[in-house]
């Protein structure tokens, strides 16, 4: 039998291990060409593979390390700003340092807003103000600027 550069030596060096494993279990024909052609070539890529610097095995274990690295920053990030914007949108008032006891905020206006009815641009937006009474409290207020 001539192996080297046969067609069956070629069709199985393009299929998996797996898929090769899989003929060699089923195949019930004792004098099998695809079954001899196997046997044949599966010491030479075995030897192929540990020929190489790097192992296979590790290369996908540092793939597998990085995709989780980039995955679990993506969720530290996400639930930083979601905690940052939490503490904003709830708690207003603690973003501004005073020495008086209270500090009042009122909620921002939301009529210039583009989804506001009706829908577009309303050519206005709300600016900040601040307010300090003679009690040493703060009023944060909002005050409309037309654009």
């Amino acid at each position: 039998m001539k192996w080297a550069g046969s067609m069956t030596t070629d069709y199985w060096l393009t299929k998996t291990p797996r898929e090769r494993a899989v003929h060699h279990e089923v195949c019930n024909v004792e004098d099998c060409e695809d079954c001899a052609a196997i046997q044949q070539i599966e010491p030479t890529l075995k030897v192929k593979g540990k020929s190489h610097g790097i192992g296979r095995g590790l290369l996908v274990k540092v793939r597998q390390a990085v995709r989780w690295t980039i995955v679990w920053s993506i969720i530290c990030v996400s639930v930083y700003a979601a905690r940052i914007w939490a503490w904003e949108h709830f708690f207003p008032e603690s973003y501004y340092e005073h020495q008086g006891n209270h500090v009042f905020a009122e909620k921002k206006p939301h009529d210039c807003e583009f989804d506001s009815v009706p829908y577009g641009d309303k050519h206005c937006h709300y600016e900040r103000v601040l307010i300090e009474n003679e009690n040493h409290s703060v009023i944060i207020n909002w005050k409309r600027i037309e654009d």
